[in-house]
C-alpha cells in the first residue's frame, strides 16, 4: 500500500480545531504562565549564581572607593589622566587630578598635609641612573579604601606610561594595542606538551548535553501532548466523528503539525521572555559572567564552527527527531482506551527517548570512530547523536546524510503504518495494545487491502 495524496484529506480541519483546543486548554494557559515565570526568573538566578556583580556605581563593589588621584608626572611623557574614566569604568567616580595644575608643591613629604582619606597621591618619575622608571603612591593611615584600590590605580597608570612610552616611538595605534595586551599562561607538563592533545572532553561533552537535553524537552513535550489529545479525543467519541470526513493518516497528521506550532510558539515565547529579562537583568547585574562561563566550558564558535549551515542541520536534525516521536506517540496513544492509560503510554516514549539520550552522552568521551558510527546510524540514537558528532568532527557530511536517509525511512514507515492501521486502532478498545497486537492489526489490514 502507498501513501496517497487523499490519505492527508482533512489535515487542515484537524490542524485548525487541535491548536484552537490546545490554545484554550486552561491546564496549557496555566503551564505557560509558569513557564514565563521561570523563564524570566532564570537569568537573574543564574547571573547571581555565576557570581555576577552590580554595574559600577558610587556605591558598588565593583568601582574603586577613591574619590581623586593627585599625579605629579616627572616621566615627561603626557598621560592623558582625563581619559582614565572612560578607559576604564571603576574610575568612573575617581577624579585624576594633575598636580602641575595646581599651585602646590607636591612630594612625600608634604602630601599629608594636602590628602583627605579618600584620596591618593602618585608620583611618577624617571630614574637617570638606573635607566628605568618609577611609581610611588601614598594615602593616609586612615584612608577610607582598601590596598587594592590603590595596586588597580598604580597599574592604570603603568599602563598609560606604557603606551605614552610606544607613542613616543611612533609607533601606531595597533602596534600599541598589541604590545600592550595581556597574555595568559599555561603550565603543562612535558608528555602532555609533547602528546597532540585532542579537542577538551568538557568541551565535546557540554555541546552534547545542551543539544541532547534541547531534543530531550522538545521529544518529552510532544509525546505527552499528542498521547494525551489522541486518547482523550478516542475515550470522548470525538475522533470517530472526525473520521466521518478526514483520513485516518490526515488525522494523525494534522495533530502533529499543531503540536509543532504551539511548540515551536512556546519555544519563542519563552525565548523572547529570557531576551528582556537578560536586558533587564544587565541594568543591576554582570550578565558577562554567563558568558565567561561558557567559554571557560571550552564551548566555542571555534569547536561548533557556527555558521548558517550549521543552524540548518541543527533544525533538520531536531525536526527529524520530532516526526519519529510524534508519529510513535500517535500510535501508541491510539492503541490505548482510556486517560488511565496516558501515562503509561507516555512511560513508553519516554524511555525510548531516553535510550538514545543516554547512548549519547555516554559516548560521546569516546574516541573510537566505529562507535561514533553505530551511535550515528541507529534510529533511536542518531536524532541525539549525528548532529553533534558531525559538528564536533567525529564523523563527515555523508554520514550525517545517511543518518538522516534512514531517519527518513522510519518516518515514512510510521507513515504507511499509520495510514493502514489508525483507523482501526482508533475504534479499538480494550486493554493498551502491545507491539503483538499492532503486528497482528498491520497483517489484518494487510489482507484486506489484497483482497
Amino acid at each position: 500500500m502507498k501513501l496517497r495524496k487523499s490519505d492527508f484529506t482533512g489535515t487542515g480541519k484537524v490542524y485548525r480545531f487541535t491548536l484552537s483546543q490546545m490554545m484554550k486548554g486552561k491546564a496549557n494557559i496555566i503551564s505557560l504562565i509558569i513557564f514565563f515565570l521561570i523563564a524570566a526568573a532564570s537569568i537573574p538566578v543564574m547571573t547571581v549564581m555565576m557570581g555576577g556583580e552590580k554595574a559600577a556605581s558610587p556605591d558598588s563593589p565593583g568601582a574603586v572607593g577613591i574619590a581623586a588621584v593627585y599625579v605629579q608626572n616627572d616621566t615627561g611623557y603626557e598621560l592623558g589622566l582625563e581619559s582614565v574614566p572612560q578607559r576604564n569604568e571603576i574610575f568612573e567616580n575617581t577624579e585624576f587630578v594633575d598636580t602641575d595644575l595646581m599651585n602646590v608643591e607636591w612630594s612625600k613629604d608634604t602630601y599629608e598635609s594636602m590628602l583627605q582619606p579618600e584620596e591618593i597621591y602618585v608620583h611618577l618619575q624617571r630614574d637617570e641612573e638606573k635607566m628605568c622608571f618609577s611609581i610611588g603612591a601614598y594615602a593616609l593611615e586612615d584612608k577610607e579604601f582598601p590596598d587594592g584600590d590603590i595596586d588597580s590605580c598604580v597599574s592604570m597608570l603603568s599602563g598609560l606610561l606604557d603606551e605614552a612610552r610606544y607613542a613616543g616611538q611612533d609607533a601606531k595605534a595597533e602596534q600599541i594595542a598589541v604590545m600592550t595586551s595581556p597574555y595568559n599562561t599555561n603550565v603543562q607538563s612535558v608528555s602532555e606538551y609533547l602528546e597532540e592533545k585532542e579537542d577538551d572532553f568538557d568541551a565535546r561533552f557540554g555541546v552534547q548535553i545542551l543539544y541532547s537535553v534541547a531534543l530531550l524537552i522538545l521529544c518529552t513535550f510532544v509525546s505527552s501532548f499528542i498521547i494525551q489529545k489522541v486518547i482523550e479525543e478516542k475515550a470522548s467519541k470525538l475522533a470517530e466523528l472526525l473520521m466521518v470526513s478526514v483520513q485516518p493518516l490526515a488525522l494523525l497528521v494534522g495533530k502533529i503539525l499543531a503540536v509543532m506550532t504551539y511548540i515551536f510558539g512556546l519555544v519563542a515565547s519563552l525565548a523572547a521572555v529570557m531576551g528582556i529579562s537578560y536586558v533587564v537583568t544587565g541594568q543591576f547585574a554582570d550578565t558577562s559572567v554567563m558568558q565567561q562561563q561558557i567559554a571557560a566550558s571550552g564551548i566555542s564558535a571555534d569547536i561548533l564552527n557556527i555558521s548558517p549551515v550549521t543552524v540548518l542541520i541543527l533544525l533538520v536534525s531536531l525536526f527529524l527527531g520530532y516526526l519519529q516521536v510524534s508519529l510513535l506517540s500517535g500510535l501508541i496513544g491510539t492503541g490505548c482506551s482510556s486517560t488511565e492509560d496516558v501515562e503509561p503510554a507516555n512511560l513508553t516514549i519516554v524511555l525510548l527517548v531516553m535510550a538514545g539520550y543516554m547512548a549519547a552522552i555516554m559516548t560521546i568521551g569516546s574516541g573510537n570512530p566505529v562507535l561514533a558510527y553505530v551511535v550515528s546510524l541507529c534510529p533511536v540514537a542518531s536524532m541525539f547523536c549525528a548532529p553533534v558528532r558531525y559538528l564536533i568532527g567525529d564523523i563527515g557530511f555523508g554520514m550525517l546524510a545517511f543518518s538522516w536517509a534512514l531517519q527518513l525511512a522510519v518516518i515514512l514507515l510510521l507513515a504507511y503504518v499509520c495510514a493502514r492501521i489508525y483507523r482501526a486502532l482508533m475504534m479499538y478498545r480494550g486493554s493498551r495494545m502491545k507491539l503483538g497486537g499492532w503486528i497482528s492489526m498491520l497483517h489484518q489490514n494487510g489482507a484486506k487491502g489484497g483482497r
